[in-house]
């Protein structure tokens, strides 16, 4: 597995996207989110390749485990949300607690969610985007916050909201620096409207993109497919470079 499995995963995650953002109570908290989006990886990635680790004194039998992995270790107590690895990279485990002599193992894509719950949205930001760093080919950050004031644009209790959004999400959204092998996919959700129709239900900002925009909801997954694939990998530029 390396960037040649690139595709499959980006097309994992615009869709899980647009499933999101189409239902946006799909999710109480982000370990909603975590059990969603593990279902559709380990659909596509269903190996369970054989590990190093015998089975008992002296066995030729190795135990398996599977090449997707939720809240894997990231070291100094840190945890990963999700973890796609290689086939060669699972036999190389050596370890019941799925560690290589003593190190964790370096996934091939890693992903970090984040929801409106986040008490603190930079510094969330910031201590994902230090893990998803170490990915080998790429690193997802992926957040959504929820708005459900009951307010039309241009009532006090909308701008009101609007300004308290600006503060906690979309300045720290506009304020991310990622390395080159991490993109970052931040979408903003106004459930509650008292009009009939919701102009501006979705707002987006990402990888590649100037400023939030508005984005119909029927458009998501073609919409964060054109930002992945835009975005190179590790394997094409070097993290930080």
């Amino acid at each position: 597995m390396d960037s040649a499995s690139l595709p499959k995963v980006n097309e994992i995650i615009a869709k899980f996207c647009a499933a999101v953002v189409e239902e946006p109570l799909c999710y109480f908290s982000e370990a909603d989110l975590q059990s969603m989006l593990f279902t559709r990886l380990t659909a596509k990635f269903p190996q369970t390749p054989e590990t190093s680790v015998q089975r008992g004194p002296n066995s030729k039998g190795k135990y398996r485990t599977g090449l997707v992995h939720r809240e894997y270790g990231a070291g100094g107590s840190r945890r990963i949300d999700l973890c796609v690895f290689s086939p060669a990279s699972i036999a190389s485990l050596d370890r019941a607690d799925l560690m290589v002599e003593g190190k964790y193992l370096v996934p091939e894509f890693a992903i970090e969610l984040g929801t409106e719950k986040t008490v603190d949205t930079a510094g969330h930001i910031a201590g994902d985007l230090k893990k998803l760093a170490a990915a080998r080919t790429r690193g997802y950050l992926i957040h959504f916050f929820r708005d459900p004031t009951v307010a039309d644009m241009g009532t006090a209790r909308r701008e009101a909201s609007e300004a308290r959004l600006a503060e906690v999400f979309r300045h720290p959204t506009l304020a991310i620096k990622a390395t080159t092998n991490v993109v970052y996919l931040c979408f903003l959700l106004r459930i509650r409207r008292t009009s009939k129709r919701i102009w501006g239900k979705c707002e987006f900002y990402g990888t590649g993109e100037r400023s939030w925009s508005k984005l119909n909801v029927s458009g998501v997954a073609t919409k964060v497919r054109e930002v992945l694939d835009k975005s190179p990998s590790s394997e094409l530029v070097t993290p930080g470079g």
